[in-house]
């Protein structure tokens, strides 16, 4: 802070009358007073803003110490969000959950299962796959009837375009050949088999259905 001085100057008045020497006095006696208040008033200034300074050293230091605890406290960790499967991921999930079930041979949950699948999810790209398996599955149960109208519905499905994809049609195919060679009736057997041939030329399911009625008596 700056102080304030304030130099009167001394006027020596060496002729002048008692009067006014006098006056004189009487104002330089005025002038003291007035210092003298200033002087208390700045003393009164000078200690407000000695309190000010402290307050504000008072709320810097504890401005430190809060950012202090900030930084050095544990910073709490987000928790993370599972995401949503998208719809084509819970399909294949629960396409597979079902596959596991056959693989595994539990059958009738296994069929449950499928049966299920197909319900929820008529047309995509795993409910011929879905079809297939529940008719091999009423197949392995003995349910020979129950598989072969399976089988026939995916055709039909496949036929007409209801499902997006029909990758197990060759398989379906080789099914039925191989039902119909089981009840004997070749005659059938190989009607499913012109159909692979014809559609099919190339796929596996055609050579083992060939190789299947080659070894038939």
């Amino acid at each position: 802070m700056k102080k304030i001085t304030l130099i009167l100057p001394l006027i020596l008045v060496a002729c002048a009358p008692v009067s006014e020497t006098q006056k004189f006095e009487q104002r330089l006696s005025e002038l003291e007073i007035k210092v003298a208040k200033l002087k208390e008033k700045q003393e009164e200034i000078n200690l407000k803003l000695e309190e000010i300074n402290k307050r504000l050293d008072y709320i810097t230091e504890d401005l430190g110490k809060l950012k202090l605890a900030r930084y050095s406290a544990p910073k709490e960790e987000k928790p993370i969000l599972e995401e949503k499967p998208s719809f084509e991921d819970e399909v294949k999930i629960e396409y597979q959950q079902a596959l596991e079930l056959y693989n595994m041979k539990r059958l009738n949950e296994a069929k449950d299962a499928f049966v299920q699948f197909i319900k929820k999810y008529p047309a995509t790209k795993y409910t011929d796959n879905a079809y297939f398996w529940l008719g091999k599955t009423y197949y392995e149960l003995g349910n020979i009837e129950r598989a072969k109208q399976i089988f026939n519905v995916l055709i039909k499905k496949c036929q007409r375009g209801a499902l997006p994809d029909c990758n197990k049609l060759p398989d379906t195919y080789f099914m039925l050949v191989k039902i119909a060679v089981d009840e004997g009736n070749i005659t059938e057997a190989n009607n499913y088999l012109a159909v692979l041939e014809k559609k099919f030329p190339n796929s596996q399911a055609m050579s083992k259905a060939k190789e299947l009625l080659y070894k038939t008596p």
